[in-house]
């Protein structure tokens, strides 16, 4: 089959695929409007948020809300990196989650609450037998393409990974899972990471979600933990961190493009958080020589 990455397939029609890279990706940033649902089949996946990097292993399932998301992909020591993935938005999982109910008398709830779940926008987990177990017939069905031109047998696996997780699963996994399916939430969520980079007043948001300011600096909090202004400050600057180590673009660009169209605002905030200029930052953390980006933090 094709080798496919990540970058390809986060907003396309593909709802079920394997990704296979024969070399380190390096960070990089990616946004998607769907849920990401994974299993790593060789190599290691790194995923960024704040200031730590959680190292998704073989044999490890993860998934990713919808939004902006920074990562990393390095090989094994057979020079491979591999995983199953699939993509969902709410609807299709709230369909899922109804059809299970309405179908087979299955009803699922979460009581699992931890302060990982509050803080971050993904979800990292052991894989349990059955869970591993379909994700290796899956990935037997990929190699053989039996699922790739299969709308009808994608449908079927979706809802039996769906079921697989919230009936094995009390913690964070089946709680984002869950929390997945408020449709509302998704379409709130969405603009928000829309906008994360444009200059666009805290007002304008609460416009284009058809709520009062109130109500939806209320909604944000619940969502993000955290006031609007304050967290989309927080994504900007942890973007322009991964950019200073990343790329070669100079900090008065990458300022820019994380959206501080004040430059020097921008290093002073980057300093206020980092206890650091983003010019210093950027020479104590370059990336190293052999290509692979310095992981300084891990969980």
């Amino acid at each position: 089959m094709n080798r496919l990455s990540s970058n390809d397939l986060q907003d396309s029609d593909i709802n079920v695929a394997k990704i296979t890279e024969q070399e380190n990706s390096g960070v990089h940033a990616i946004s998607t409007s769907r849920i990401t649902i994974g299993y790593i089949l060789s190599g290691t996946k790194y995923i960024y948020h704040n200031d730590s990097c959680t190292a998704v292993n073989k044999g490890e399932t993860f998934l990713l809300d919808a939004g902006y998301h920074y990562i990393e992909h390095t090989i094994d020591e057979n020079g491979r990196f591999e995983q199953i993935t699939f993509y969902l938005n709410p609807s299709t999982l709230q369909r899922i989650i109804f059809g299970l109910n309405i179908n087979y008398g299955v009803s699922f709830s979460s009581t699992h609450s931890c302060p990982k779940c509050v803080r971050r926008n993904f979800a990292v987990a052991a894989t349990i037998e059955p869970l591993r177990n379909f994700f290796i017939g899956i990935d037997s069905s990929l190699r053989n393409a039996g699922l790739l031109h299969n709308d009808i047998g994608q449908r079927i696996k979706l809802n039996e990974l769906i079921y697989l997780i919230l009936t094995n699963d009390d913690r964070c996994m089946k709680r984002k899972v869950l929390r997945s399916a408020d449709t509302t939430s998704g379409q709130f969520v969405n603009i928000i990471y829309d906008n994360i980079f444009n200059d666009i007043s805290i007002e304008s948001l609460a416009e284009q979600s058809n709520r009062s300011l109130t109500s939806f600096k209320k909604e944000f909090r619940r969502l993000f933990n955290m006031p609007p202004h304050r967290w989309i400050i927080e994504q900007r600057l942890m973007r322009a961190k991964i950019m200073l180590t990343s790329t070669t673009h100079t900090v008065s660009e990458v300022g820019v493009e994380c959206g501080f169209a004040n430059i020097s605002h921008f290093i002073k905030l980057f300093k206020q958080r980092y206890h650091t200029t983003p010019a210093l930052f950027r020479r104590q953390n370059a990336t190293v020589a052999n290509g692979e980006f310095k992981r300084a933090a891990n969980e």
